[in-house]
């Protein structure tokens, strides 16, 4: 084989191997993606759970809340115009100040119940632009990590093992709802919970008659239940 083939039989097997090179080099950019792809795709996915299951915590403790509520039967006797009123233990605000200390926020006056043409309190902003289903909004929180919001919002330190804790608001539908032959307060409870990040969240509610009792404790009872979308 003379020179000139041999020089052109070299550079066809060094072309070869540059093309074979870039090939295996795009294969393992390829894979190297892909698997960074699942892995924040399962990443998500076990935020979203977390999330869910810090709801549904959320959604519990709005309910046992109900059963310890100090207005209970003062709102069970009122009429409607009474609800409607600024000292009102449910506003459409969500906050009264003239409740008992804890009880000052949360508590939400249906728009519906109130011949306002208002979206529900969980898709609702206050004057300062805040949600109101929020850490730094006036939902009321279920205690489950060292970190509170006080003093650091509208910017929330997150906790260690999730943004936030969950939040619920409480909300009055009818007080002088009707199921069969029971009577009592229908409620609606919406609460919200957080994985790692702040888009995380997810929305739950439930529809829960609650019956006063002229003695002893109240009972619930929880008619219907779904995760907001």
């Amino acid at each position: 084989m003379s020179r000139l083939k041999r020089q052109e039989a070299h550079g066809v097997v060094l072309v070869t191997a540059l093309l074979l090179l870039l090939l295996m080099s795009a294969l393992v950019l390829g894979l190297s993606r892909l698997l960074r792809d699942e892995q924040r795709i399962g990443s998500q996915l076990d935020d979203a759970q977390r999330a869910f299951q810090l709801a549904e915590l959320g959604l519990q403790a709005g309910e046992q809340a109900l059963l310890s509520l100090p207005l209970l039967g003062q709102v069970a006797s009122m009429s409607r115009s009474a609800l409607l009123q600024a000292d009102a233990p449910f506003t459409l605000s969500c906050r009264q100040s003239r409740n008992p200390a804890g009880w000052q926020q949360g508590l939400c006056l249906s728009a519906t119940l109130a011949g306002q043409a208002l979206a529900p309190p969980w898709q609702r902003q206050d004057e300062t632009g805040v949600a109101l289903l929020h850490p730094c909004g006036v939902a009321l929180r279920l205690v489950l990590q060292p970190v509170a919001t006080a003093g650091r919002c509208p910017a929330v330190t997150s906790g260690p093992s999730f943004w936030s804790d969950p939040h619920y608001l409480l909300e009055l539908l009818d007080p002088q709802y009707v199921d069969g032959e029971q009577r009592g307060l229908l409620l609606r409870v919406t609460a919200r919970g957080w994985g790692r990040l702040p888009d995380s969240a997810v929305t739950v509610q439930s529809h829960v008659l609650l019956l006063p009792a002229a003695t002893g404790s109240p009972r619930s009872r929880r008619l219907a239940w779904r995760e907001l979308r």
